[in-house]
Protein backbone atom coordinates (compact mmCIF):
# COMPACT_ATOMS: atom_id res chain seq x y z
CA UNK A 1 0.00 0.00 0.00
CA UNK A 2 2.82 2.38 0.76
CA UNK A 3 4.01 2.41 -2.84
CA UNK A 4 1.01 4.49 -3.74
CA UNK A 5 1.68 7.26 -1.22
CA UNK A 6 3.68 9.46 -3.60
CA UNK A 7 0.94 9.50 -6.20
CA UNK A 8 -1.73 10.01 -3.59
CA UNK A 9 -0.10 13.19 -2.35
CA UNK A 10 -0.92 14.85 -5.64
CA UNK A 11 -4.65 14.66 -5.16
CA UNK A 12 -5.70 13.34 -1.76
CA UNK A 13 -6.67 15.63 1.12
CA UNK A 14 -6.57 14.52 4.74
CA UNK A 15 -9.79 15.34 6.53
CA UNK A 16 -8.23 15.33 9.99
CA UNK A 17 -4.74 15.21 11.49
CA UNK A 18 -5.19 11.51 12.21
CA UNK A 19 -6.06 10.65 8.59
CA UNK A 20 -3.12 10.36 6.21
CA UNK A 21 -3.53 10.67 2.45
CA UNK A 22 -2.42 7.20 1.42
CA UNK A 23 -3.47 6.01 -2.00
CA UNK A 24 -5.01 2.83 -1.50
CA UNK A 25 -10.78 3.92 -6.22
CA UNK A 26 -9.22 1.28 -26.61
CA UNK A 27 -12.75 -0.15 -26.71
CA UNK A 28 -14.89 0.85 -29.71
CA UNK A 29 -17.54 3.51 -28.94
CA UNK A 30 -21.15 2.73 -29.80
CA UNK A 31 -24.03 5.16 -30.56
CA UNK A 32 -25.64 6.66 -27.46
CA UNK A 33 -29.31 7.56 -26.93
CA UNK A 34 -28.14 10.85 -25.39
CA UNK A 35 -25.24 12.52 -27.24
CA UNK A 36 -22.27 13.34 -25.03
CA UNK A 37 -22.34 16.89 -26.40
CA UNK A 38 -25.81 17.36 -24.93
CA UNK A 39 -24.62 16.84 -21.39
CA UNK A 40 -24.52 20.07 -19.43
CA UNK A 41 -21.62 21.43 -17.39
CA UNK A 42 -21.70 21.13 -13.63
CA UNK A 43 -24.47 23.15 -12.02
CA UNK A 44 -23.71 25.81 -9.40
CA UNK A 45 -23.80 24.46 -5.87
CA UNK A 46 -26.78 26.60 -4.91
CA UNK A 47 -28.83 25.22 -7.80
CA UNK A 48 -28.01 21.66 -6.83
CA UNK A 49 -29.04 22.31 -3.24
CA UNK A 50 -32.34 23.74 -4.46
CA UNK A 51 -32.95 20.59 -6.49
CA UNK A 52 -32.11 18.44 -3.48
CA UNK A 53 -34.69 20.28 -1.40
CA UNK A 54 -37.47 20.03 -3.97
CA UNK A 55 -36.77 16.52 -5.27
CA UNK A 56 -35.47 14.76 -2.15
CA UNK A 57 -37.59 11.64 -2.62
CA UNK A 58 -36.68 11.10 -6.28
CA UNK A 59 -33.01 11.69 -5.55
CA UNK A 60 -32.99 9.27 -2.64
CA UNK A 61 -34.75 6.41 -4.45
CA UNK A 62 -32.91 7.03 -7.77
CA UNK A 63 -36.24 6.76 -9.58
CA UNK A 64 -35.27 9.33 -12.25
CA UNK A 65 -31.60 8.37 -12.66
CA UNK A 66 -30.85 7.05 -16.15
CA UNK A 67 -27.66 5.85 -17.79
CA UNK A 68 -27.16 6.54 -21.50
CA UNK A 69 -24.97 3.50 -21.95
CA UNK A 70 -24.89 0.32 -24.00
CA UNK A 71 -28.21 -1.05 -25.21
CA UNK A 72 -29.40 -4.67 -25.28
CA UNK A 73 -28.75 -5.01 -29.01
CA UNK A 74 -25.05 -4.45 -28.21
CA UNK A 75 -24.90 -6.19 -24.83
CA UNK A 76 -26.55 -9.48 -25.87
CA UNK A 77 -24.02 -10.31 -28.62
CA UNK A 78 -21.17 -9.37 -26.26
CA UNK A 79 -22.45 -11.78 -23.61
CA UNK A 80 -22.34 -14.51 -26.25
CA UNK A 81 -18.66 -13.83 -26.93
CA UNK A 82 -15.72 -15.33 -25.05
CA UNK A 83 -15.17 -12.23 -22.84
CA UNK A 84 -18.92 -12.00 -22.22
CA UNK A 85 -19.11 -15.64 -21.19
CA UNK A 86 -16.24 -15.02 -18.78
CA UNK A 87 -18.18 -12.06 -17.35
CA UNK A 88 -21.21 -14.32 -16.77
CA UNK A 89 -19.06 -17.06 -15.20
CA UNK A 90 -17.63 -14.63 -12.70
CA UNK A 91 -21.08 -13.31 -11.83
CA UNK A 92 -22.28 -16.89 -11.25
CA UNK A 93 -19.25 -17.66 -9.10
CA UNK A 94 -20.06 -14.63 -6.94
CA UNK A 95 -23.62 -15.88 -6.29
CA UNK A 96 -23.98 -19.57 -7.22
CA UNK A 97 -27.54 -19.80 -5.87
CA UNK A 98 -28.91 -17.01 -8.05
CA UNK A 99 -31.15 -18.01 -10.98
CA UNK A 100 -29.70 -17.71 -14.48
CA UNK A 101 -32.08 -14.89 -15.36
CA UNK A 102 -30.91 -12.91 -12.32
CA UNK A 103 -27.28 -13.34 -13.31
CA UNK A 104 -28.05 -12.22 -16.86
CA UNK A 105 -29.96 -9.16 -15.61
CA UNK A 106 -27.01 -8.18 -13.40
CA UNK A 107 -24.68 -8.50 -16.37
CA UNK A 108 -26.89 -6.26 -18.50
CA UNK A 109 -27.14 -3.66 -15.73
CA UNK A 110 -23.39 -3.53 -15.16
CA UNK A 111 -22.47 -3.43 -18.84
CA UNK A 112 -25.09 -0.75 -19.54
CA UNK A 113 -23.25 1.59 -17.16
CA UNK A 114 -20.57 2.00 -19.83
CA UNK A 115 -20.62 3.64 -23.24
CA UNK A 116 -18.10 1.13 -24.63
CA UNK A 117 -17.86 -2.63 -24.64
CA UNK A 118 -15.47 -3.66 -21.87
CA UNK A 119 -11.91 -4.69 -22.50
CA UNK A 120 -11.02 -7.87 -20.60
CA UNK A 121 -7.72 -7.43 -18.76
CA UNK A 122 -5.69 -9.37 -16.21
CA UNK A 123 -5.15 -7.28 -13.08
CA UNK A 124 -2.77 -7.69 -10.16
CA UNK A 125 -2.72 -4.10 -8.85
CA UNK A 126 -4.93 -2.15 -6.45
CA UNK A 127 -8.15 -0.45 -7.48
CA UNK A 128 -9.98 2.39 -5.75
CA UNK A 129 -13.51 3.65 -5.26
CA UNK A 130 -14.92 6.96 -4.04
CA UNK A 131 -17.94 7.28 -1.75
CA UNK A 132 -19.38 10.36 0.00
CA UNK A 133 -17.32 11.21 3.07
CA UNK A 134 -18.41 9.15 6.05
CA UNK A 135 -20.06 6.36 4.05
CA UNK A 136 -18.85 2.82 3.41
CA UNK A 137 -18.34 0.81 0.23
CA UNK A 138 -21.04 -1.70 -0.57
CA UNK A 139 -19.69 -5.27 -0.46
CA UNK A 140 -21.42 -5.94 -3.78
CA UNK A 141 -20.62 -2.84 -5.85
CA UNK A 142 -18.74 -3.84 -9.02
CA UNK A 143 -17.71 -0.30 -10.01
CA UNK A 144 -14.10 0.70 -9.32
CA UNK A 145 -11.30 2.60 -11.02
CA UNK A 146 -7.53 3.08 -10.77
CA UNK A 147 -5.67 5.72 -8.81
CA UNK A 148 -4.33 7.10 -12.11
CA UNK A 149 -7.85 7.48 -13.51
CA UNK A 150 -9.01 9.18 -10.32
CA UNK A 151 -6.11 11.61 -10.49
CA UNK A 152 -6.77 12.29 -14.18
CA UNK A 153 -10.45 12.95 -13.53
CA UNK A 154 -9.67 15.30 -10.64
CA UNK A 155 -7.57 17.41 -12.99
CA UNK A 156 -9.72 17.49 -16.11
CA UNK A 157 -13.32 17.45 -14.83
CA UNK A 158 -15.39 20.23 -13.32
CA UNK A 159 -16.39 17.68 -10.69
CA UNK A 160 -15.64 14.01 -10.11
CA UNK A 161 -19.39 13.41 -10.20
CA UNK A 162 -19.43 14.64 -13.80
CA UNK A 163 -16.59 12.35 -14.98
CA UNK A 164 -17.91 9.28 -13.17
CA UNK A 165 -21.59 9.88 -13.99
CA UNK A 166 -22.68 9.87 -10.36
CA UNK A 167 -26.28 10.42 -9.24
CA UNK A 168 -27.02 13.33 -6.91
CA UNK A 169 -27.44 10.83 -4.08
CA UNK A 170 -23.76 9.90 -4.44
CA UNK A 171 -22.37 13.41 -4.93
CA UNK A 172 -20.60 15.17 -2.05
CA UNK A 173 -18.05 17.96 -1.46
CA UNK A 174 -15.59 15.37 -0.18
CA UNK A 175 -15.23 11.70 -1.05
CA UNK A 176 -13.56 9.00 0.97
CA UNK A 177 -11.18 6.93 -1.15
CA UNK A 178 -11.18 3.18 -0.52
CA UNK A 179 -8.66 0.70 -1.89
CA UNK A 180 -9.07 -2.99 -2.66
CA UNK A 181 -6.37 -5.50 -3.60
CA UNK A 182 -6.77 -8.56 -5.85
CA UNK A 183 -6.21 -12.01 -4.39
CA UNK A 184 -3.69 -12.85 -7.07
CA UNK A 185 -4.11 -11.97 -10.75
CA UNK A 186 -7.80 -11.59 -11.60
CA UNK A 187 -9.96 -10.52 -14.53
CA UNK A 188 -11.29 -7.00 -14.80
CA UNK A 189 -13.57 -5.53 -17.46
CA UNK A 190 -12.60 -1.98 -18.41
CA UNK A 191 -15.09 0.36 -20.08
CA UNK A 192 -15.83 4.06 -20.34
CA UNK A 193 -18.40 5.53 -17.97
CA UNK A 194 -21.54 6.48 -19.88
CA UNK A 195 -23.30 9.85 -19.66
CA UNK A 196 -26.16 9.98 -17.17
CA UNK A 197 -29.16 12.16 -16.51
CA UNK A 198 -31.46 12.72 -13.56
CA UNK A 199 -34.70 14.53 -12.74
CA UNK A 200 -35.83 14.49 -16.34
CA UNK A 201 -32.60 16.01 -17.63
CA UNK A 202 -32.27 18.80 -15.05
CA UNK A 203 -28.98 17.18 -14.05
CA UNK A 204 -26.68 15.64 -16.66
CA UNK A 205 -23.24 14.09 -16.29
CA UNK A 206 -20.77 13.67 -19.12
CA UNK A 207 -19.11 10.49 -17.89
CA UNK A 208 -15.97 9.56 -19.81
CA UNK A 209 -13.76 8.21 -17.02
CA UNK A 210 -12.55 4.62 -17.14
CA UNK A 211 -14.35 2.19 -14.88
CA UNK A 212 -13.22 -1.28 -13.87
CA UNK A 213 -16.09 -3.74 -13.56
CA UNK A 214 -15.55 -6.50 -11.00
CA UNK A 215 -18.31 -9.10 -11.39
CA UNK A 216 -16.89 -11.22 -8.55
CA UNK A 217 -15.89 -9.11 -5.54
CA UNK A 218 -14.89 -12.23 -3.58
CA UNK A 219 -11.67 -12.22 -5.63
CA UNK A 220 -10.71 -8.93 -3.97
CA UNK A 221 -9.82 -7.84 -0.45
CA UNK A 222 -12.16 -5.88 1.79
CA UNK A 223 -12.09 -2.11 1.08
CA UNK A 224 -9.67 -0.07 3.19
CA UNK A 225 -10.07 3.68 3.70
CA UNK A 226 -6.88 5.40 2.54
CA UNK A 227 -7.76 9.12 2.29
CA UNK A 228 -10.16 11.71 0.88
CA UNK A 229 -10.46 13.75 -2.28
CA UNK A 230 -12.43 16.85 -3.21
CA UNK A 231 -15.33 16.68 -5.64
Amino acid sequence: MRIFCGLAAAFLLAVAPGVRAQLDNAPTPVPLPIPVAAASAAMPAQDLEALRAVHAREINDLSTFKTAGLQREVIDPYLGSAPGQQFLRELRAADPAAPAETIYARAVEQLASGSTLPDLQAMSAALVKIVPHGQNVSPYSPYFTTSAQLQLASGRCVTLADCFGLPLKSEAPLYDVYQILPKGTVNVFVSQVAPTEELGGLVRRRGGAQQYLLPNRSLWSAPVLIGTIRN
